[in-house]
């Protein structure tokens, strides 16, 4: 079994809630503002229940097999060759999903601060960062991400409390955006905007026991619904959803916008902290969990000579996208509208066959 290391389920609730909302500060909001209009901050709180209900079917399953991780959950339900397919394929979506991360921030930064310095660099600059922390292990970057969780929260808050100073109410009419029927949907297919919960179930080792992943996860989706549902309604607020979909970081314009006058204006240094900060811990705990997957699938004992070729492998698929329209409404469009298939449906299937073959097995025993 690798060794991973011990953290606390303060520390675990930070991380997780720290890699899902770092996710709103890049180009989701302006994708959401164009598919439907107003009610973008109210639609994430059906991805957060629906996400809720994907992590209930995960903790059931851990639940049944106590002491063991998601990998060894599957391969103990489902038999070693479909708990490999289920958990191959779970590692292809999280290194997928850290490459989409990276390019998508280059980009953003590219458009806002870095408009000469080669997207090559910048990448490679960011994929050194997260390996040298990979090396040091999950629990160093459990507790990095509780060390910056107040600090990053502190400064979301007094960014939205600046910013108010924009707000409109009538700008949240219609209140239904596109269509109740359109948000409904799209809020629960988007529920894999939330999928790094599962993070938990991949290190079930690293906590104490089943009840407090169940903690983490529950207290983390709240968090982060609440939090990402906050930063959309200022967006909703701010700019008109018919402009506000042709920003290409919403929340970093929010806070360009901020002025109260010559001695407090032009806060994006603010912003650039919670943003640098929150977008490295996410993808370094995503690009982790990815490699911690792998080794696990394998029975490879140290993840360390792992970490190198993986760090190849992000570098390089981050490469690939031509643009960064590319990136926001194609790679990361179907990681939001699709992943639930892979994220939720496979450990439902393992719940409903492991419920199955141990009332057989029981019948056996009688």
């Amino acid at each position: 079994m690798i060794k991973e290391g011990k953290f606390g389920t303060h520390e675990a609730i930070c991380l997780v809630t720290i890699t899902i909302t770092a996710k709103m500060f890049f180009t989701s909001p302006g994708i959401l503002a164009d598919i439907l209009g107003t009610a973008t901050w109210y639609m994430t709180l059906l991805s957060a229940a629906a996400a809720a209900v994907g992590f209930t079917f995960i903790y059931l399953l851990l639940k049944r097999f106590p002491g063991k991780n998601l990998v060894e959950a599957f391969e103990a339900s489902l038999g070693r060759f479909c708990g490999f397919i289920f958990s191959f394929l779970l590692t292809q979506l999280f290194i997928l999903n850290a490459s989409a991360i990276i390019r998508e921030f280059v980009e953003v930064l590219k458009v806002y601060v870095l408009p000469l310095t080669p997207i090559s660099f910048l990448i490679g600059i960011f994929v050194a960062v997260v390996t040298v922390v990979s090396f040091l292990g999950l629990e160093t970057i459990a507790r990095y991400a509780k060390m910056s969780a107040y600090i990053l929260l502190v400064s979301f808050i007094t960014v939205l409390i600046l910013a108010s100073q924009k707000y409109e109410t009538y700008r949240m009419f219609p209140i239904f955006g596109y269509g109740l029927a359109k948000t409904i949907r799209h809020g629960l297919a988007r529920s894999s905007f939330y999928g790094e919960v599962l993070i938990l179930a991949v290190v079930a080792g690293s906590l104490q026991g089943t009840k407090y992943i169940k903690k983490a996860g529950y207290l983390s989706l709240v968090l982060s619904g609440i939090l990402v549902s906050s930063a959309l309604l200022a967006f909703t607020l701010t700019f008109p959803y018919y402009t506000g979909a042709e920003i290409t970081a919403p929340m970093y314009q929010l806070t360009a916008m901020i002025d109260y006058g010559r001695f407090l204006q032009r806060l994006e240094p603010i912003f650039l902290f919670i943003w640098f900060v929150s977008s490295f811990l996410s993808v370094t705990a995503i690009f982790y969990t990815s490699a911690s997957l792998y080794c696990k699938i394998f029975r490879i004992q140290d993840i360390r000579p792992i970490i190198f070729p993986f760090a190849n492998i992000l570098f390089t698929v981050a490469m690939m996208p031509s643009d960064i329209t590319t990136v926001a409404t194609g790679y990361i469009h179907i990681f939001r509208e699709y992943g639930w298939t892979i994220l939720y449906i496979p450990p439902l299937i393992a719940l409903i066959i492991a419920i199955i073959r141990e009332k057989a097995v029981t019948k056996q025993n009688v």
